[in-house]
């Protein structure tokens, strides 16, 4: 049980935290919470618990009896980010429940879609093609001084907005340490009565995250990464206030009612935007990855995970690293590099002594990438699972291995 009421988690909660999750050991350690997190033996149980259901009774019929604790996943869910439970749509991943946002979003040929310059991969492929298909323009705003999304310049690009269909923002990049100012961009946004979605896939599960605080009308997330639930789940949140200006782009007989013989009408609240088919097992088990991330504390983990990120960026400088996290406020996510040795076989090296870590590539933050010049860079990211001593080991393995 979490006892301290702030702060970071003492020694003694991060081994609380670590008894109960199965990876956690002597022989591991892993430094890839920003690609698929280590989950807790509860999330565990919950996945399996519901598979062997399934084996025993039937699909359908598992489904059935665990009705109340399907739906009250959604209910942990809104609680953790602020939200409504009718705002919580069920999705495989993060990507489809941000391109689900997005294909909603009425877009005529001309308008424009506001991105900043980390927008992530998947993001920027379906600007791409909004581009080709619709005829709509990319604007990209520049970051500042910091490397965080200019909030002057975005103010400049919100003067005009008639021909603005949308403000796109991934509030945690994939590699640079940044957070973006959410906030300030919902401010902006708001005023200019301008849909905001927001890429919360890195954010979500490290980070306290309040859509009302926010103001982002849609908010997309994933379970494997920092919230450390399982593979193949994620979340859209959906602003009941938004919903009559979006059309979702395919829906199903669950998302809509087949009303008539040639009419439909869309379910209430965000579950338009759900499919009648998913992981139901997936889903109980994000439920529980929620529900602990809920009992030890956002603030808390939020409090551990940039302690721990600190400590490392000033450990990888003093063995000579090069960091190139950018930001005021910066995440659990540490990017570095080294001219002496390629970030692969730093990764191999780490590998080696049994440190997960992973390489960015330009594929994902092209856009960061060719703004900065970047090399592949060494991503390490850490959690509130992770201890000083591992990041230790961890930089005496880059140490050799530079040297």
């Amino acid at each position: 049980m979490i006892a301290s009421p702030t702060g970071p988690l003492t020694d003694d909660e991060v081994a609380l935290v670590r008894d109960s999750t199965p990876g956690c050991t002597d022989e591991l350690i892993h430094l890839n919470h920003c690609g698929s997190s280590l989950p807790d033996q509860r999330v565990l149980d919950a996945q399996i618990g519901h598979l062997q259901l399934e084996a025993t009774i039937g699909g359908y019929e598992a489904a059935n009896a665990m009705v109340d604790a399907d739906a009250a996943v959604a209910s942990s869910i809104a609680q953790m980010i602020g939200a409504d439970s009718s705002e919580i749509a069920r999705f495989a991943s993060a990507a489809e429940a941000w391109n689900a946002a997005f294909w909603s979003i009425p877009m005529q040929h001309g308008q424009r879609i506001i991105v900043h310059d980390h927008e992530y991969g998947a993001n920027a492929i379906a600007f791409i093609h909004a581009a080709k298909t619709r005829g709509i323009v990319i604007d990209r705003v520049p970051s500042d001084e910091h490397g965080q999304v200019s909030i002057d310049a975005l103010a400049q690009r919100l003067e005009r907005t008639d021909d603005v269909a949308l403000v796109s923002l991934t509030h945690v990049p994939t590699n640079g340490g940044l957070v973006n100012p959410a906030i300030e961009v919902g401010r902006l946004a708001h005023a200019a009565n301008v849909p905001y979605l927001l890429d919360a896939c890195q954010s979500v599960g490290q980070r306290v995250v309040d859509v009302d605080e926010i103001g982002c009308d849609f908010l997309s997330a994933t379970g494997r990464k920092f919230l450390r639930g399982p593979r193949g789940t994620g979340f859209l949140y959906a602003r009941t206030s938004i919903l009559d200006r979006v059309t979702p782009s395919q829906p199903d007989h669950h998302g809509a009612d087949w009303s008539s013989t040639d009419d439909y009408t869309f379910a209430d609240g965000a579950q338009r935007f759900e499919y009648w088919e998913y992981s139901h097992a997936g889903w109980l088990g994000l439920g529980a990855a929620v529900d602990v991330a809920l009992e030890i504390g956002l603030d808390r983990i939020q409090a551990t995970i940039t302690e721990r990120a600190a400590q490392l960026r000033v450990m990888l400088a003093d063995i000579g690293m090069t960091v190139y996290d950018e930001g005021i406020e910066q995440s659990g996510i540490v990017t570095t590099a080294t001219s002496a040795v390629r970030s692969a076989d730093l990764r191999t090296a780490l590998a080696d002594a049994g440190v997960n870590s992973s390489v960015t590539h330009v594929g994902s933050s092209r856009y960061d990438v060719e703004r900065r010049n970047l090399p592949p860079l060494l991503r390490l990211s850490v959690h509130c699972t992770t201890t000083y001593a591992e990041l230790e080991r961890a930089v005496e393995v880059l140490d050799r291995a530079t040297g």
